[in-house]
C-alpha cells in the first residue's frame, strides 16, 4: 500500500487541473497514489494523455457531483495510504512538499496534520504574494474560531483524522474550514516552515462564484464552534439559515452577529460586527455594526469585554496577538 494518498476532487475539465495532477507525478517522494476523485464531469483517461493512464493515478468515479463534501469523503473513503495529502484541482504542489511533510509526521508521532507555507498564483501561473499562514499549534486553535488559519490544500495528515471528522454535507462551501476548527479541538497540529504549496486565485474558484452561500456557511461553522468550544450543544438545525438564496455577506454577518448576542458569545458577536461593516461598506451597513458593537460593549464584562473591543477594531490576528 502506498505511504500517502494525494486526494484531488474535480466536477469540470479546466486548463489548471493537468498542472495540478503533474505536480503531484513529479514529488520528490515517490511512495504515493493520487486518488483523482470525478465528482461526477465524465472526464476520461485518454482527456489526460499519458498522466491519466499513469499507474499512480487511481480514479474514483461519482455518477454525479455530490460536492466539495462528498467529493471528499469518498476520497478519504477509497484512500489507501497511511498519510492523506489534499490538493485542489487548480493547485500546484511543490517537489519536496510530500517529502517534507512526511518526514514531520514520522518524526512526531504526536502531530495529526501537517501545514506548509503558501505562495499565491494567478490564472497565469505567477507568484503574487503569499497566503496568510499561523505556524503554532495554540494559534491555529485560536484562529479556527473565526476562519482557516493556512489554506486547506496546504495539510497533510493522518488516514485516521479525515476518517473520525468526515467533511459535512450541510456546509457544502464551508466544509474545510469546518473540518479545521473540529479537528483543532481534538489533534495537534504542525507546520513545515517552507512554501510547498502554490494556492491559486481565480475568480472562477467556488469561494468567488458563490460569495453569498460561503459566507453563510462560514458564520455558521463560527457558531458551530462556539457552542461546542463552550461545552453546548450543536444544535445544527437551530443555526443554520433557512433553505433557499443566501443572503448578501454582510447580512450573513448581521445576522450571524445578532445570534452571537443572544447567546452572548460577545467576542464572536464583535468580530460578525466588524465583517459584517467590513463587506457591506454602506453606510446602513456601518450603522448596524456600530449598533451590534455598542450593545456588545454594554453588555460583556471583564476581559471578554476588553477582547470584544479589540476585535471590532482590529481584527483576530492582532487581538489575539497571534503570529
Amino acid at each position: 500500500m502506498p505511504v500517502v494518498s494525494v486526494l484531488m476532487v474535480t466536477h469540470r475539465d479546466t486548463p489548471f487541473l493537468r498542472p495540478a495532477i503533474a505536480s503531484v507525478l513529479a514529488q520528490t517522494f515517490a511512495d504515493f497514489e493520487l486518488v483523482l476523485v470525478d465528482n461526477g464531469s465524465g472526464l476520461s483517461h485518454a482527456a489526460l494523455g499519458e498522466m491519466g493512464r499513469d499507474p499512480r493515478v487511481r480514479w474514483v468515479r461519482l455518477p454525479r457531483n455530490l460536492g466539495i463534501p462528498g467529493g471528499h469523503n469518498a476520497g478519504v473513503a477509497a484512500a489507501l495510504g497511511e498519510f492523506i495529502a489534499l490538493l485542489d484541482h487548480d493547485d500546484l504542489m511543490l517537489p519536496a512538499r510530500l517529502e517534507r511533510q512526511v518526514a514531520l509526521l514520522r518524526a512526531k508521532p504526536a502531530l495529526a496534520l501537517v501545514s506548509s507555507q503558501a505562495e499565491t498564483i494567478d490564472g497565469d501561473g505567477r507568484v503574487t504574494g503569499r497566503e496568510f499562514s499561523l505556524t503554532d499549534d495554540q494559534s491555529q486553535l485560536r484562529y479556527t474560531q473565526y476562519a482557516a488559519p493556512v489554506v486547506t490544500p496546504a495539510y497533510t495528515g493522518r488516514r485516521t483524522v479525515f476518517a473520525e471528522l468526515p467533511y459535512r454535507a450541510e456546509l457544502p462551501l464551508a466544509a474545510d474550514f469546518d473540518f479545521l476548527a473540529r479537528a483543532a479541538e481534538k489533534f495537534s497540529f504542525g507546520t513545515v516552515p517552507d512554501v510547498l504549496l502554490r494556492y491559486r486565485r481565480h475568480t472562477s474558484q467556488a469561494s468567488q462564484e458563490h460569495a453569498s452561500a460561503f459566507e453563510r456557511d462560514c458564520c455558521t461553522v463560527r457558531l458551530l464552534t462556539a457552542r461546542r468550544r463552550a461545552g453546548r450543544p450543536e444544535n445544527f438545525p437551530a443555526v443554520r439559515a433557512a433553505p433557499g438564496a443566501a443572503p448578501s455577506p454582510g447580512e450573513s454577518c448581521y445576522l450571524a452577529a445578532k445570534q452571537c448576542l443572544g447567546e452572548k458569545f460577545f467576542a464572536l458577536s464583535a468580530y460578525h460586527a466588524r465583517r459584517e461593516f467590513v463587506l457591506g461598506r454602506s453606510l446602513a451597513d456601518a450603522w448596524l455594526g456600530g449598533w451590534i458593537a455598542l450593545h456588545v460593549l454594554l453588555w460583556a464584562r471583564g476581559e471578554e469585554r476588553r477582547l470584544a473591543a479589540r476585535l471590532f477594531l482590529r481584527g483576530p490576528v492582532r487581538a489575539l496577538k497571534l503570529s
